[in-house]
């Protein structure tokens, strides 16, 4: 054996969710498995005494945004502000403190939580600078607010006229595919400023237990250069420098640009040691807290709005059965009900998907769910990427936006894995934390960061700590087409771990969210250790 370790409670989450006392690694994969006085009489120098910690297999985080999330760390963040002054104070604070800055990008306002809800105004961005574009993108990402430079420079980019639908003039709002195409305006980072990027968000989310993501990165970045983030990924892949699995969400605005990338070649599960191309991302409908979400019946008191959908049913329909002839699986973002709709009919009518050895397609979200929607799902064997963080954002605006009679089997994480629904576990950062235990508290608890309500919203959908650590663990590792080679603990798997302070399978689940992780170990080496 190359390392032991021992003297601790491990959770193999097999499908005999059988335990053990003690890990042996050889060759960075599982060779052993069993008891402390087994272990003990094992030839190695190097034995790990965990002292009675739990040890899990490694988190896997099956959907964020882990290079923009690296990119909004050094923006300027607004997510905790109170009010759009607050906003604007963080922003200014940021121009004054940069020599020459050429232009400012802030994100994370939600005014849900401002103190008298209300947006950003061009006019008000316009008083900070009409030299520079400026923009501030809401939590969700599907909406944003720019300064009058910000519209001149997007104005003039070709695209333009596909989105100018989704650009207020008057007020600087951008709705959708114009917050997506404003990046093309901001100057690209270089291949190095890429990869630097790639590497501190390695290194937080190894600090967070995490040892495999699902990532949306293509189009993360000012200047949309798609390539420029491969050859980042792949150089740092070859150069051995990524402590961390990435199975590449691939994510284009354009569907001639997502044809073209499949056209060149690629494919879900190439794979380097690391880094592998996994489905297509698309988009079908926006945001709730952005009233964007595509429904089938209008939201509450708006007007008839019911949200904006991407895509016709004609063109999902080819776009399906495309990515299934060319054997891509595919994973679509779908917020309200209508949205899945359209997407589940379009799988069911793909006539390659049964060729297609990459079908396992799925839905990123699936949050305005209902009994037919979730059947549909079950008999059509689409995954669910699910994120319970967002119980903490969403628990109290959901029934004002669709109404109460449309709140039954929303956020359906219970319902769904009782139904044999392939649901995996993520939490969309930066638009959330991608703190998992605080995940695992919120899929188990179904109260807010502050404990409330008592009882949990929708109590009914609440998981156990083994159902919500799954979903961050074997679950996740199925929609990745790797369930053979971790999230669970067995014999010739790799060594990917996670060890917490405290039992979280033991303890008062009001505390998981509070539980730190202590170790992270990738293929058997130690890639994080809490002091």
């Amino acid at each position: 054996m190359d390392k032991i370790f021992y003297n601790a409670k491990i959770r193999t989450l097999d499908d005999s969710n059988s335990t053990a006392e003690a890990i042996g690694v050889e060759n960075g994969k599982i060779a052993f498995i069993g008891s402390n006085e087994k272990a003990l009489t094992l030839q190695c120098d190097d034995k790990i005494d965990l002292e009675g910690r739990l040890l899990l297999p490694g988190f896997v985080d099956s959907h964020l945004h882990m290079l923009h999330y690296a990119f909004v760390e050094k923006s300027v963040k607004l997510f905790d502000c109170k009010s759009v002054e607050d906003c604007l104070k963080l922003a200014k604070e940021r121009l004054e403190s940069v020599s020459k800055p050429t232009w400012l990008f802030c994100r994370g306002w939600n005014h849900e939580n401002f103190t008298n809800p209300r947006y950003p105004h061009k006019d008000e961005l316009d008083a900070l600078s009409t030299e520079i574009p400026i923009i501030m993108v809401r939590v969700c990402g599907h909406v944003a607010v720019c300064n009058t430079r910000g519209l001149e420079l997007l104005k003039q980019i070709p695209q333009f006229p596909e989105i100018a639908q989704d650009v207020d003039l008057d007020t600087g709002l951008l709705k959708e595919n114009a917050v997506q195409f404003y990046y093309s305006v901001l100057e690209a980072p270089s291949q190095n400023e890429v990869e630097d990027f790639i590497k501190h968000g390695i290194r937080k989310l190894n600090e967070a237990g995490i040892t495999g993501i699902q990532s949306d990165d293509l189009a993360s970045l000012p200047g949309k250069n798609w390539r420029r983030i491969m050859d980042a990924f792949m150089a740092l892949d070859q150069r051995d420098e990524m402590n961390l699995r990435i199975y590449e969400q691939c994510l284009f605005e354009r569907l001639e640009d997502a044809k073209a990338f499949v056209e060149e070649g690629f494919r879900t599960g190439q794979r380097g040691k690391f880094f592998t191309v996994g489905p297509m991302k698309m988009l079908q409908d926006g945001a709730l807290g952005a009233r964007t979400a595509a429904m089938n019946e209008p939201y509450e008191n708006d007007g008839g709005n019911i949200g904006i959908s991407i895509y016709t049913q004609e063109e999902l329909d080819d776009i399906i059965a495309f990515h299934d002839k060319h054997h891509m699986q595919v994973a679509v973002h779908c917020i309200g009900d209508r949205a899945m709709d359209m997407v589940i009919e379009a799988i069911e009518k793909s006539p390659y998907r049964k060729e297609n050895p990459k079908n396992r397609h799925g839905i990123v979200h699936a949050q305005i769910t209902n009994q037919r929607i979730l059947e549909k799902m079950q008999k059509n064997e689409i995954l669910a990427y699910i994120q319970p963080v967002f119980v903490d954002l969403d628990m109290d605006i959901v029934e004002s936006r669709i109404g109460a009679h449309r709140m039954d089997k929303v956020y359906a994480w219970k319902s769904m894995l009782d139904m044999g629904i392939h649901a995996s576990g993520g939490s969309d950062a930066p638009v959330v934390s991608f703190d998992v235990l605080e995940n695992i508290y919120f899929a188990v608890t179904r109260k807010n960061i502050n404990g409330q309500p008592a009882e949990g919203w929708i109590p009914s959908e609440k998981l156990s700590v083994d159902e919500a650590v799954k979903l961050f663990t074997k679950y996740a590792a199925y929609a990745s087409y790797t369930e053979d080679e971790y999230g669970t603990l067995e014999l010739g798997k790799w060594a990917d771990l996670v060890v917490l302070g405290e039992d979280i399978y033991e303890i008062d689940p009001d505390e998981i969210k509070d539980v730190k992780v202590d170790m992270t170990v990738l293929a058997g080496k130690t890639i994080y250790a809490r002091a």
